[in-house]
């Protein structure tokens, strides 16, 4: 988005009216709706323009009579800088791509003004706002607004409707990937692995997919370089392998805001937390009732097992806080979530959600995030209870959006520093 200051024109009595003038007086308005429309909302589709398989028209020449024109009917779009597309009528389209290989063609709509050699006649002073229609090779570009796309096979004589419209095959026309106009999410979240051969990032592809249903306000993409992210995701194994030569840069990383999300599998420390919560369960149960022996005997066996937890945490963390220490990080606390944004924004939870029957466990110090469970592993796991998978996709979306948060606000004090 452009920062050029906006200038309006200062009218006063005498003012001459010149070309120049005009242009400014109304440009300044034009440009604060651009701006408005940039600043909140995103390009898409608005109504119609339906895509079909359309006849050959009579016009046409013996080149290009063959059953490969699409007819795009009349609607309303809006680009990216908020300029409006209005098709008028149906408008065809041919596709002329002619393939060595499978390819997907994308057919695109983009804003135009008509240039002055194409305005004649009585009305040549005014500007008519007009589009193209654009086959290309490559997805749609900022200002673009797609129409439909085909995975084009170079043997193809005609293009077909799709018998499966969630599933068209090649050679068929392929809607599923229009976009409406829609409102413009106002935090962005990366994240990398710090391992190329970590399955995580197809993991997080699922977590991405929900964020439009559950938290439009926030996107997120995964990137291929580690640390160049807002969350870099690390398993626990490679973590204490570091060599000293790794252990600097991502000091670096977290002194800058990202943030290092540790994933572990720890056994003993899944055992523990299914009993913490059987017995806090039992615990909360009986204090609606009648207390007695069994109440007691069930908050020291509860007491017990929370002291047990805090020494396994402890041993799985003591490689986070030998770190912190060696690089001169803050490390102080137990890890522990309490009012943090990660239990609080943008979905607060009471206690961490149990997936498959695991609890998660998640401990942070500053930017460095201990994680114990299969979360991210559960994200396309549509075997879970509703109920738990929705739990699992709302805590993945606290830390996006604690990642996120967190660079961002370092990023804008390093600004103000400069």
């Amino acid at each position: 988005m452009s920062l050029t200051p906006l200038q309006r024109l200062q009218v006063n009595d005498g003012l001459l009216i010149t070309a120049d003038r005009w242009q400014i007086a109304h440009g300044y308005h034009q440009q604060r709706q651009k701006i408005h429309y940039e600043a909140l909302h995103q390009g898409g589709i608005v109504s119609g323009l339906g895509v079909s398989v359309g006849p050959v028209p009579e016009a046409a020449s013996s080149k290009y009579r063959q059953p490969r024109w699409l007819t795009i009917q009349p609607g309303l779009a809006i680009d990216t800088w908020g300029n409006p597309i209005v098709v008028a009528h149906p408008e065809s389209c041919y596709l002329s791509a002619q393939l060595t290989e499978t390819t997907t063609i994308y057919i695109v709509l983009k804003h135009s003004d008509l240039s002055a050699s194409e305005r004649t006649g009585p009305d040549a002073d005014i500007v008519q706002e007009a589009f193209q229609i654009l086959e290309k090779n490559g997805p749609a570009e900022p200002g673009e607004i797609e129409l439909c796309r085909v995975r084009l096979t170079p043997e193809a004589t005609e293009i077909l409707s799709p018998e499966d419209v969630f599933n068209p095959r090649e050679d068929q026309l392929d809607l599923r990937y229009r976009q409406p106009v829609r409102v413009r999410s106002q935090r962005h979240a990366t994240v990398s692995a710090w391992s190329p051969r970590s399955a995580v990032l197809t993991q997080f592809q699922s977590l991405f997919q929900a964020l439009p249903g559950l938290y439009p306000a926030l996107q997120a993409q995964a990137v291929k370089t580690s640390l160049q992210s807002d969350l870099t995701c690390i398993d626990y194994p490679d973590f204490t392998r570091l060599s000293r030569s790794n252990r600097s840069p991502i000091a670096d990383y977290l002194r800058q805001g990202g943030t290092l999300l540790v994933q572990a599998a720890s056994e003993a420390l899944g055992s523990l937390y299914q009993v913490e919560a059987e017995l806090r369960s039992a615990v909360a149960a009986g204090r609606l009732g009648t207390a007695g022996k069994l109440q007691a005997q069930a908050e020291q066996e509860l007491a017990d097992v929370q002291v047990c937890l805090h020494k396994e945490i402890e041993t799985l963390a003591q490689p986070l806080r030998a770190f912190l220490d060696a690089e001169d990080l803050p490390a102080a606390g137990d890890g522990a979530l309490t009012d943090s944004e990660l239990i609080t924004t943008p979905f607060a939870f009471s206690q961490l959600p149990t997936l498959h029957g695991i609890p998660i466990g998640l401990y942070s110090w500053g930017g460095l995030l201990l994680l114990v469970g299969p979360l991210p592993q559960v994200w396309s796991g549509y075997d879970l209870p509703r109920h738990e998978l929705r739990d699992a996709q709302e805590l993945g979306i606290n830390l996006l959006h604690f990642a996120a948060r967190r660079r961002q606000m370092h990023t804008l004090l390093a600004s103000a520093a400069e």
